[in-house]
């Protein structure tokens, strides 16, 4: 351009024009022709006919409408838009990314969306026998060793069980509950800083070919000798659990009677790691809990002995001592009694004994010790304790 060229001259348009052109790639440079509604009558020979055109410079539409994008009027693109039909079960509302040939969600992605956990992510573990009186209890077993496989400590509200060895444990409710329902068992941990970890099983027993072949849960560490019994991980909590169907006990019987096992120490490490352990019951109805038995578990290897030591323990702990205000309170008692020391009496031995001694000079030695010791036994107390007190 030369510089004599005005700004608004022809050969100024023409090089921003093709300048336009050249950056863009012809998309905003194409002249489209749009048609002006009019009529069209015959001209008289004493009148005079006008014909209208009208041109624009447009951007194919990037949501594929048949109407495209006036650059220079932004009224006209004021068109409304198709609303988007969603199917809110299947699709999510999805449209077309101008910049990209590929679909895009019209809201963010959250997995919460998609993923819904029939358990919440903290399971509880209050008693709850709800309307049907759901209960549990275990059946003593008929001698109580050191060697039992099993015991349940009343006092304790504590079960303690040997490893991969089964345990019955016993449910009833006070009425049917609906057709349908499930009984399931699910380990947490009992305390705070731990509930929200997902107990299982520690790499070494889960690895190992001994209590895993064919098993459908190697990684589960509660189990149980059910035939119709399903192992289920919630997909959103990772919680594991195994669930059985709720039985209605036989005639002349009160209670249904479930085996169980559980698959880890509780000393192993990368299982549960010597963290208290509590397994919860609960009664469902297509994840609705109609009721909720928990009861503590130690896995151990010899439950006789560790529930005997933890009952004398609990016996044993003193009681707290009053408070107030936070603080402990202290009581100072004084009393006027006078303790008197008395030096404690000599027994009197008058036993002899015969020593025989080889040697003359071993003889005479110790004869002189033996009148020396004799004299210091008839020399009283008080003179030897003042005798002292002047050396």
């Amino acid at each position: 351009m030369s510089q004599g060229t005005s700004p608004n001259s022809q050969e100024t348009f023409n090089l921003l024009w093709d300048s336009l052109e050249q950056v863009t790639a012809n998309e905003y440079t194409q002249i489209h022709e749009r048609g002006v509604g009019y009529e069209y009558h015959e001209a008289e020979p004493d009148q005079t006919s006008l014909e209208i055109s009208a041109y624009r410079i447009a951007q194919p539409d990037p949501y594929g409408r048949s109407e495209s994008y006036d650059l220079l009027n932004p009224i006209i693109n004021q068109i409304p838009a198709p609303m988007p039909i969603a199917d809110t079960q299947n699709n999510p509302l999805v449209n077309h990314c101008p910049y990209e040939d590929m679909p895009v969600s019209s809201t963010p992605y959250s997995p919460h969306d998609h993923v819904q956990s029939p358990q919440p992510s903290v399971p509880s573990n209050i008693k709850y026998p709800g309307e049907y009186v759901f209960e549990m209890s275990f059946a003593q077993p008929s001698k109580e060793t050191k060697s039992t496989t099993w015991t349940y400590s009343e006092k304790l509200d504590k079960l303690y069980v040997r490893m991969a060895t089964t345990c019955p444990v016993r449910f009833k409710t006070a009425r049917p509950p609906p057709s349908g329902c499930q009984i399931r068992a699910m380990p947490i941990y009992m305390k705070p800083e731990h509930v929200q970890e997902v107990v299982k099983r520690c790499p070494n027993h889960a690895t190992a070919k001994e209590h895993n072949e064919k098993h459908p849960a190697p990684l589960h560490i509660v189990r149980c000798e059910h035939k119709l019994a399903k192992y289920h991980e919630d997909k959103y909590s990772g919680r594991q659990s195994v669930l059985i169907p709720h039985e209605m006990p036989q005639a002349g019987s009160e209670w249904v009677v479930n085996l169980y096992q559980f698959m880890c120490l509780g000393s192993c490490v990368g299982g549960p790691n010597r963290r208290p352990i509590q397994l919860v019951f609960t009664l469902e109805k297509d994840n609705q809990v109609l009721g909720r038995r928990a009861v503590e578990v130690r896995i151990c290897a010899c439950p006789g002995r560790d529930r005997k030591a933890d009952e004398k323990a609990s016996l044993v702990s003193k009681p707290p001592s009053p408070k107030k205000n936070g603080f402990p309170q202290r009581s100072l008692v004084l009393t006027n009694d006078i303790t008197k020391i008395t030096p404690k009496k000599r027994k009197i031995d008058d036993e002899c004994f015969t020593l025989k001694v080889r040697g003359r000079e071993n003889y005479e030695i110790l004869c002189k010790l033996r009148d020396i010791m004799e004299l210091a036994a008839r020399i009283p107390e008080a003179e030897r304790l003042l005798y002292k007190q002047e050396r």
